[in-house]
């Protein structure tokens, strides 16, 4: 078992380096959108050169600035220069080249390597580093996401076993008729519909997200509840069906007949056989779903206001002015989690059915 663990995280960085590489070669091929203002690109392009991005010139022989000037002589086909003043008063242009992409992308790694430096945004939070961009959002995207899980799991197991035990009964058709209908809609107008009902009609909860510095603890409490629910309605029908699914099959089979005839009463045989066969597809379930919640709560986010992950990962996504930097980390956050959840899935299969072993050979 360690030894599968070892392997399959071996693999894990094996699959995030891939994914990354890929992502930033594409996202450097693709048009270049630095900050807008000439202060701020100067910042931006001199970080550039700091991080090896760049190189850096000067052209101060004023018959070639002259002819610069007025159009004659083109310096570079893909670069920025800026015209300057020197100590003497005379014109000089300060030119910045990009390296070539493989180079670029050594020195990527080694930054992020040796000094965690994702680079700067450009567009979110203009010269601010990326990572202190994220880690200020990644908590609240996580506490999000960590709530809905908790509080969607329990509902739907006991949809789904009640659906189960009833089945084929007024319950089981009203509860499937329920699943249908949420399994059908969108998280995002689940959460339209409850925001325009509950936050602007009835005016129960607020309608956007409440500030981080706002210490009042009930409205909090209560800025949680829309998106809470709009993550959890399709979630609850999922494993409601996959609960109900899994347990009405393990209620039909031989060795549950078994258990029955042995003295068992249909309570006993449920707890002890039962439920815990039909863990055993249910467990992963669960834990990938925690994926789903993240990957539905990027709209969400961007619904009610939530200052997660998924707002500025859409705001940095932004035709025109993208923001490469933040779209790279970003993608990284969101890939490091679903890598681990399915090495969680994995091992959760020999955690719930002690006969399985994970990586084991005859």
């Amino acid at each position: 078992m360690v030894k599968y663990i070892i392997v399959r995280t071996v693999w894990i960085f094996i699959v995030l380096i891939t994914i990354l590489s890929l992502n930033y070669t594409l996202l450097k091929l693709a048009p270049e959108y630095p900050p807008t203002t000439e202060e701020a690109r100067g910042i931006y392009y001199a970080r550039q050169v700091a991080d090896g991005y760049m190189t850096e010139r000067v052209i101060d022989d004023p018959t070639e600035v002259q002819s610069i000037r007025d159009g004659e002589v083109e310096f570079c086909s893909n670069c920025w220069a800026k015209l300057e003043v020197d100590s003497s008063d005379n014109y000089q242009f300060r030119i910045y080249e990009p390296v070539p992409i493989v180079v670029q992308y050594f020195r990527w790694v080694e930054n992020v390597v040796f000094d965690w430096n994702w680079g700067y945004s450009t567009r979110v939070a203009v010269n601010v580093p990326v990572f202190d961009v994220l880690k200020e959002r990644i908590p609240v995207t996580l506490q999000l996401n960590l709530i809905a899980l908790f509080f969607y799991i329990p509902i739907g197991f006991v949809l789904g076993i009640i659906a189960a035990l009833r089945k084929n009964t007024w319950v089981d058709n009203l509860i499937s008729f329920g699943v249908m209908v949420f399994i059908s809609i969108p998280n995002f107008v689940v959460m339209t519909l409850l925001l325009m009902l509950l936050g602007y009609q009835l005016e129960w909860l607020p309608t956007q997200f409440p500030a981080n510095d706002i210490e009042d603890f009930w409205l909090q409490f209560k800025g949680l509840i829309l998106p809470v629910l709009g993550l959890s309605f399709a979630a609850i029908a999922g494993l409601t069906r996959v609960t109900r699914a899994e347990l009405t099959e393990v209620l039909t089979s031989e060795f549950l007949l078994l258990a029955r005839t042995k003295g068992l009463t249909r309570k006993q045989a449920v707890i002890r056989h039962a439920m815990r066969n039909s863990m055993v597809p249910l467990v992963p379930g669960i834990i990938f779903s925690f994926v789903g919640l993240l990957s539905g709560s990027v709209i969400i986010e961007r619904i009610y206001s939530v200052p997660g992950t998924g707002r500025i990962f859409l705001r940095a996504m932004l035709a025109g002015s993208y923001d490469y930097n933040v779209i790279l980390a970003t993608t990284a956050f969101y890939t490091i989690i679903t890598l681990f959840a399915v090495l969680l899935v994995d091992l959760s299969y020999g955690i719930v059915d002690p006969r399985i072993r994970m990586g084991a050979r005859k």
